[in-house]
């Protein structure tokens, strides 16, 4: 689940709302297919606050500030989050392990489990649309440009 989280966070660095979401599910969907983790999230690159980004994307210091908001109240938001669903993976994998557990513990446990995973979708969606509505139309055309020579400059150093 870090795993998700560091690539959600890289991924939305220079990603646009809108356009997210799919890079982002496939992600989620790659990381648990694997079933690894990595190390702790790292933080966002914080692109609004950039001045070469503030500059194209002619971002006000009050939508600066607030993107700032959005992103500082969610990463609190989600590490809570995590710290649940880390707690559910481990008590779910527990009782698959205990040759006693129920079916009706397993899968009170799973529930709890997929409910930890829906609540970081659910606060990285909010996140994406709190961000979406900061930004005017033009400025997420800007955005998504830049995620796209981004993206190829990653693709191109591959």
């Amino acid at each position: 689940m870090r795993m998700i989280l560091m690539v959600m966070l890289m991924a939305w660095a220079f990603a646009v709302p809108s356009g997210l979401s799919a890079r982002l599910e496939a992600n989620t969907q790659q990381q648990d297919s694997s079933g690894s983790h990595a190390s702790p999230p790292r933080p966002p690159s914080r692109w609004w606050a950039t001045d070469k980004y503030k500059q194209e994307l002619k971002l006000t210091t009050e939508q600066s500030a607030e993107l700032e908001q959005i992103v500082q109240t969610t990463m609190a938001r989600m590490k809570a989050d995590k710290e649940d669903l880390d707690r559910a993976h481990s008590d779910f994998r527990q009782l698959m392990e205990r040759p006693a557990a129920s079916e009706r513990e397993l899968l009170k446990a799973a529930e709890r489990l997929e409910m930890a995973r829906y609540s970081i979708a659910k606060e990285r969606t909010t996140m994406l649309v709190r961000i979406h509505s900061v930004l005017t139309p033009e400025q997420r055309r800007g955005l998504d440009a830049i995620a796209k020579r981004n993206e190829a400059e990653r693709n191109r150093q591959k």
